[in-house]
């Protein structure tokens, strides 16, 4: 989805402000239901306003629509840490409630796109018309999970509706080569081989659908990029750049990757409140 250069500097503009907010708040206070709420609703509809603005849609309207899409999200989100136990039908319910709730929200203010990542691919439908593109973070999250001596699950997969990997475990419980329990990349995670921990990575998986809808990629920053992949292929490099971002924050301010960026605030947050006892 494109994005005018005005657009792209108001939503980076507020992407970073609501990244200095919620890191700045880091060591003070817990991360709560006003955070996810600011995340899934407010960010989508401030968001959607500046989009309706330059488009000169009602912007009243728009917001209305973004916020009513991150709502639906953020009910997403509630359910990912528990389907681990869940059946495959909740598991692809909590999915389709994401992908059409990020859709709504991204399409605020604008033509409306339905827009659904599977696995390597993304699903849009548009016009009446729908198409299937691979997406370029999507086809190269999985390659690293295999070369790094993770093997495709492919019961899981189906079950989740995303690639889910399986790794052997070492005798402290990690994975083999990797020193964590679980990890995810992009929309795709891995873990061992009886799952444990896939309703954490389930959300990183939503995160990853979410940071889609905003105009942190590469795309935006390399000049001529979206002219060399085209219009066949889906550039969903947003996830990669927030957590890179969330990363180099954490070094250059002495706290941990694992643990005091929002992306794994949140995460954790959800489990605990969602999913007890923690597993």
């Amino acid at each position: 989805m494109q994005f005018p250069i005005f657009l792209q500097r108001s939503a980076l503009l507020l992407v970073a402000a609501l990244m200095i907010f919620t890191c700045s708040n880091a060591r003070v206070k817990a991360f709560g239901d006003r955070d996810v709420v600011m995340i899934n609703v407010a960010l989508p509809a401030a968001i959607a306003a500046v989009r309706a603005y330059h488009n000169g849609q009602n912007i009243e309207k728009a917001v209305l629509q973004a916020a009513f899409g991150g709502y639906i999200m953020y009910q997403g989100f509630k359910m990912a840490p528990t389907l681990q136990e869940e059946s495959a039908l909740k598991a692809w319910q909590a999915k389709c409630m994401v992908n059409l709730g990020a859709s709504l929200a991204e399409s605020a203010g604008d033509k409306f796109v339905f827009r659904m990542d599977i696995g390597p691919v993304w699903l849009i439908a548009k016009d009446g018309d729908i198409r299937i593109k691979p997406a370029l973070n999507a086809v190269v999250a999985p390659i690293i999970h295999l070369l790094e001596g993770s093997k495709l699950d492919f019961n899981r997969s189906f079950h989740y509706g995303t690639l889910a990997f399986k790794r052997s475990v070492t005798t402290d419980g990690t994975l083999n080569g990797s020193g964590a329990l679980a990890y995810s990349n992009a929309n795709n995670f891995t873990t061992n081989k009886d799952g444990m921990h896939a309703g954490h990575e389930l959300v990183h998986t939503f995160q990853y659908r979410r940071d889609s809808m905003y105009p942190l990629r590469i795309g935006n920053f390399l000049k001529g990029f979206d002219e060399r992949i085209g219009d066949n292929w889906v550039d969903d490099t947003a996830w990669s750049m927030n957590w890179g971002l969330q990363c180099a924050w954490a070094d250059s301010t002495g706290r941990s990757k694992d643990f005091d960026i929002p992306m794994e605030k949140e995460a954790y947050y959800l489990e605990q409140k969602y999913r007890q006892p923690w597993r």
